[in-house]
């Protein structure tokens, strides 16, 4: 009888299922090498002009979070990571960032600095376009308030003698609502003091009664002027206020005779919030709606239905 090999034995006697086990444990201990080895990978380099990108975002984000409260209403300033976001939207991680920050650092040419001064001419450059488009925006505004503006009361009789108690009383365009409009009014009027007027003798007077609550009022000296001079200043309302008194007083002096005044020219017009004032001014120039968005939206909705199905360009009036 023909004898086996030991080894040979040994390998026809091992079970099927042990075999494959093994192979199993093989395969596990190769994919967690992997994935240690996945894990231990070295940081990315970041090359330095996205650097310098991303530094000028880290920056600009962190002023607007200083500058705007309300986006820091529910968290501390320090508790909120800006810099994780910005290296996710050019696809680093904060690692790479702080490798990136060790290499630069090491070299014998360190870029860090030419890198930041890049980036303060960048935020020069930015801050000067904003500013820029700013200061547009203010003159359209003011072009905007100034066309369509409204001057709610108008005099012009003249009066010549003592201005004491001489007042405007406004409630808005129409009384029955005892509702004066948010905005700014402005009080103008051509004026004179006569030759016996004294410094801190007449002053214009302001009261704001709202809703709610205690009034509001507001003293304004009038300088003294021989000669006709013309006057004007600013009220702002931002709050309901159902009653605007406005009205002129005089300190009665007997040591000196009385003033020769006269007043004539008295306007008070009313300006509309910037935001209304350019919504009335587009709609006048284009003849859109205010909400141009919600009428697209409605307009598409309603010509969907229909068989043509299409959607004019300009508004039906």
């Amino acid at each position: 009888m023909k004898r086996n090999h030991p080894y040979h034995t040994a390998r026809n006697n091992t079970p099927r299922r042990k075999v494959h086990w093994r192979r199993v444990a093989v395969f596990c201990l190769l994919t967690i090498a992997a994935v240690l080895a996945a894990c231990s990978e070295k940081p990315k380099a970041i090359p330095d002009h996205t650097m310098r990108s991303i530094m000028r975002e880290m920056l600009i984000s962190q002023a607007v979070l200083r500058v705007d409260k309300s986006l820091t209403a529910d968290k501390p300033l320090d508790s909120l990571d800006v810099h994780t976001a910005v290296l996710q939207k050019y696809g680093y991680t904060l690692e790479d960032f702080r490798y990136t920050i060790r290499e630069m650092s090491m070299r014998k040419s360190n870029p860090l600095a030419n890198i930041l001064e890049g980036v303060a001419a960048d935020i020069k450059r930015s801050s000067e376009v904003a500013e820029g488009r700013y200061r547009q925006m203010l003159r359209i505004d003011s072009m905007a308030q100034a066309r369509t503006c409204d001057t709610v009361f108008r005099s012009d009789t003249t009066l010549v003698g003592s201005l004491h108690n001489y007042k405007i009383v406004y409630t808005g365009v129409n009384s029955s609502d005892s509702l004066v409009p948010v905005g700014t009014y402005k009080i103008m009027f051509d004026y004179s003091t006569g030759s016996h007027a004294r410094s801190y003798t007449k002053s214009l007077r302001s009261k704001k009664t709202p809703r709610e609550g205690k009034a509001i009022e507001n003293t304004i000296w009038l300088q003294t002027a021989r000669d006709t001079t013309h006057y004007e200043s600013e009220i702002d309302i931002t709050t309901d206020t159902k009653q605007l008194d406005i009205w002129l007083q005089e300190i009665q002096r007997r040591d000196i005779p009385k003033d020769t005044c006269y007043l004539t020219g008295v306007r008070l017009i009313y300006y509309r919030p910037a935001q209304q004032a350019r919504a009335i001014l587009l709609r006048h120039f284009t003849g859109f709606p205010d909400q141009l968005e919600a009428y697209y939206e409605q307009r598409y909705t309603d010509t969907t239905s229909l068989p043509r199905g299409t959607i004019p360009f300009a508004p039906q009036r």
